[in-house]
């Protein structure tokens, strides 16, 4: 799952060199943005700022505990 995220990041930031990815955060949601709703982006519909954040997201330390 995550080289299917890896990759997924790399060909985004490819077809939009401008609003790039710069790290997969530790959520679901680099998931369902990169993988399950790459269809949308493949097809010319760049990710918000608010859906990169999403992908970029990082769990704090201690928020499950």
């Amino acid at each position: 799952m995550e080289s299917d995220v890896e990759a997924a990041r790399r060909r985004y930031n490819e077809l939009y060199p401008d609003r790039p990815i710069k790290r997969i955060g530790d959520t679901v949601e680099p998931y369902y943005h990169l993988v399950l709703m790459s269809g949308a982006w493949q097809n010319g519909t760049p990710l918000s700022d608010s859906d990169i954040a999403c992908v970029e997201m990082m769990t704090p330390p201690g928020c499950f505990s």
